[in-house]
C-alpha cells in the first residue's frame, strides 16, 4: 500500500509539474473570471454570464486535461523504462495502472476545485453587483472586490512562483498550480455566500463528471497503444460523449436561486460508474497483457 501512495503521489505531482496542464488553468481561470467583467449588461440576471463562463471552463479544460494527462504520464513510464522499475517493487500490474490513474485524478480534481472557487467568487461578485445595481437603477456589473480576488488567484501565484524559482529553485509548475488553488480558496471567504456555495460547487462537480469517462478511457488506451493512437481513440470517446454534455452543464437549473437536483446528481454518477468502471477493467485487461520487460 505504501508503494501504492507513493505511485498516486507521484503521479499527481507528475502532472501539476506540466506547464500543459497550468497552460489549460489559466486559461481556464482567464474564462471565469475575466470574460464576465467584458459585459456591462445582464442577460436575464446578473450572474448568468458568470455561472456559464465557469462551467464552461470546467467542462472544456477538464476535458483537455482528461485527454492529455494520462497519455503523458503513461507513455513516459513506458517510454524510459520507470515501468519495470516500479514492478520490480513488489507492485502489481493492476495496482500500478490503478494507482496511476488515480493520481491522474487527483491532479484533474485540483483543476476542477480550482476553477470552482474561482467561479464561485465571481457569481458571488456578480450577484452583489446586479443587487446594487437594482438599488441604483444601474446597468448589473461584477462586484470590484470579488472580481480583484478572482484576479489574484491568476496573477499572484504567477508573481509569487517565478520568485521562488529565480530564489529557492522551487518547480514554477507545480508551486504555481498549488498557489493558484489557494488563492482560489481564500477568495471564497471574502463575503462568503454559503446558500449560493451550496449551488455553484455541485454544478462544478456536475460539469466534472464527463471528464472523468474520457480520463479513464485515456488512461486505458495508453497503456496498450501509443500516444497517437490514444488520443485519436479518447477523442473518438469525447465524440460519442459530446451530444450529452448538455447534461451535465446545467447553468440554467441555478437561475433565481434555483439549485441542481441531487437525485439529478445521483442518476448522473450512478450513470458514470459502470463506464468507468468498465474502461478501467480494460485497462487492467491492457496492462497485465502487456510485455513491459
Amino acid at each position: 500500500m505504501r508503494r501504492g501512495r507513493a505511485i498516486v503521489f507521484a503521479t499527481a505531482l507528475e502532472l501539476l509539474c506540466e506547464p500543459l496542464f497550468l497552460l489549460v488553468l489559466l486559461v481556464a481561470l482567464v474564462l471565469s473570471s475575466i470574460a464576465p467583467a467584458m459585459h456591462y449588461h445582464q442577460f436575464g440576471e446578473a450572474s448568468r454570464m458568470a455561472r456559464d463562463a465557469g462551467l464552461s471552463a470546467i467542462l472544456v479544460g477538464g476535458i483537455v486535461i482528461a485527454l492529455t494527462g494520462p497519455v503523458r504520464t503513461f507513455r513516459r513510464e513506458f517510454e524510459t523504462g520507470t515501468v519495470q522499475v516500479a514492478l520490480a517493487h513488489s507492485v502489481s500490474r493492476t495496482m500500478f495502472f490503478l494507482c496511476k490513474t488515480l493520481g491522474c485524478a487527483i491532479a484533474y480534481v485540483v483543476f476542477v476545485l480550482t476553477v470552482a472557487f474561482a467561479s464561485l467568487t465571481v457569481v458571488n461578485g456578480a450577484e452583489i453587483g446586479g443587487t446594487i445595481a437594482s438599488v441604483r437603477g444601474n446597468i448589473a456589473r461584477l462586484w470590484g472586490p470579488s472580481l480583484l480576488c478572482a484576479i489574484a488567484a491568476i496573477v499572484l501565484p504567477m508573481l509569487i512562483a517565478a520568485m521562488l524559482n529565480r530564489f529557492a529553485r522551487f518547480r514554477f509548475t507545480l508551486t504555481a498550480n498549488v498557489l493558484s488553488l489557494s488563492f482560489a480558496f481564500v477568495g471564497v471567504f471574502y463575503r462568503l455566500d454559503t446558500d449560493l456555495a451550496g449551488r455553484i460547487l455541485p454544478a462544478a462537480f456536475l460539469a466534472s463528471i464527463p471528464a472523468l469517462i474520457l480520463l479513464a478511457a485515456s488512461s486505458a488506451f495508453a497503456v496498450r497503444f501509443t500516444g497517437n493512437v490514444t488520443l485519436v481513440l479518447s477523442a473518438a470517446i469525447a465524440v460519442i460523449v459530446l451530444p450529452a454534455l448538455g447534461n451535465y452543464c446545467l447553468s440554467d437549473a441555478l437561475a433565481g436561486g434555483g439549485h441542481v437536483p441531487a437525485t439529478y446528481i445521483a442518476a448522473a454518477v450512478a450513470t458514470i460508474v459502470p463506464a468507468v468502471a468498465a474502461l478501467l477493467a480494460l485497462g487492467v485487461h491492457f496492462i497485465n497483457g502487456r510485455d513491459v520487460k
